[in-house]
């Protein structure tokens, strides 16, 4: 049997590309959106549906311009690399999976979910030594819940920063299910969007809100990690079919929600019967894109067995809204590209706006927000 002999200094290379860590080449990025995230990389984000990662095949996704390899081991639980053999940096999510382990494409090298690797052909033969070689990828902390994968991107301790529980996935009250997209924009860009109510008669026009010619009074809390705002809005009607969603005319109870650094929740209850709950996880991909899990949570007064029927005529509705949240962001990012941004003006509707792009500062900058940011106000504005 072949011996395992790491290269020495004076073998070719220098010392610093012949270590048991990771290669220097990984992290020789030094502007890019990883190195400049800051307090940002502390945080989860949503890898996949867990619907999505199968037992026998890794998946390849990215995140702040970064590639990671998501697969299940023997026991099914979840993990999470970069997506990169130490060997000769080939793709990990390219190759198979073997023992539990993901094995790279190029020369056989298989990975453990903590990233050791497990067993290299050209040293080990066919039979997998009794401890992992001193080798090793990157691993993050992975959680499963909620129907989605999480990973946790920075050095800090994960256990510090709890993973967002979704309030209604579990509620058996409730019908679950999330959709997902890809829309042109930074998490910021993404949950102001979703946390907009004046783009809505514009872009959603008689699909799901349309103009009034009425002001709108609202309420916007913020605080050091969170923004609410709750609209005195009662006598609204948005969305698909009320005759199905409030038959009962009772008042209309909307409220958005921005959790940092980036889940948003959109809610709107017609009493204690019926209502529909838009949580999105939104997962950056690189500086101009995100990918987006929205967990659309729904009752309405009917009985158990018909909500869950009706699933593929919301998904319907739901997804085509969705699909005009993503054609206009896609209009913004031409916008964008086709002249330099200059001063970008706000009004009042936009106070949620700032809110948000506030806070993210102070995480990616590790600083506590001005005092002068945070509280209550009121929010009026026409719709």
């Amino acid at each position: 049997m072949n011996q395992l002999i790491p290269m020495q200094a004076h073998d070719i290379l220098p010392d610093h590309d012949c270590d048991h860590g990771i290669s220097s080449h990984q992290d020789n990025h030094a502007n890019d959106m990883w190195a400049k995230a800051g307090g940002l990389l502390d945080q989860w984000y949503v890898a996949c549906t867990s619907a999505e990662l199968t037992a026998n095949k890794a998946l390849t996704i990215k995140i702040m311009g970064r590639g990671i390899a998501v697969f299940r081991d023997t026991a099914g639980h979840a993990a999470a690399l970069v997506d990169q053999c130490v060997h000769r940096a080939s793709l990990l999510s390219e190759g198979q999976m073997n023992n539990g382990c993901l094995t790279c494409p190029y020369h056989g090298w298989s990975y453990n979910a903590q990233g050791q690797v497990a067993h290299i052909p050209s040293v080990d033969g066919i039979n997998w030594p009794a401890k992992p070689h001193p080798f090793k990828q990157k691993s993050f902390a992975v959680r499963e819940q909620d129907g989605v994968v999480w990973v946790f991107l920075g050095d800090a301790d994960p256990s510090q920063t709890p993973v967002f529980k979704l309030p209604f996935y579990s509620r058996p009250d409730f019908v679950s299910y999330y959709m997902v997209g890809t829309y042109d924009g930074n998490v910021g860009a993404v949950a102001q969007n979703i946390m907009d109510v004046s783009h809505t008669v514009f872009v959603h026009d008689k699909v799901f809100r349309s103009t009034e010619g009425k002001q709108l009074e609202s309420t916007i809390e913020v605080k050091p990690l969170s923004v609410e705002v709750l609209y005195d809005d009662n006598d609204g009607a948005v969305g698909f079919m009320p005759w199905l969603t409030n038959p009962h005319g009772a008042p209309q109870l909307h409220t958005d929600r921005f959790f940092a650094p980036n889940i948003t929740q959109v809610d709107y209850h017609w009493g204690d019967a019926s209502g529909m709950v838009f949580n999105s996880l939104i997962t950056p991909i690189d500086e101009h894109s995100s990918r987006v899990y929205t967990c659309v949570s729904y009752k309405f007064p009917t009985p158990k067995i018909l909500l869950k029927l009706m699933r593929p005529m919301v998904n319907v509705y739901t997804k085509f809204v969705n699909s005009q949240d993503m054609t206009i962001m896609n209009i913004r990012r031409r916008g964008i590209a086709s002249a330099p941004v200059g001063h970008q003006h706000s009004v009042r509707a936009d106070m949620a706006h700032i809110a948000i792009e506030k806070i993210l500062n102070s995480i990616r900058e590790r600083q506590p927000m001005a005092a002068n940011h945070l509280g209550k106000r009121p929010m009026r504005f026409e719709i």
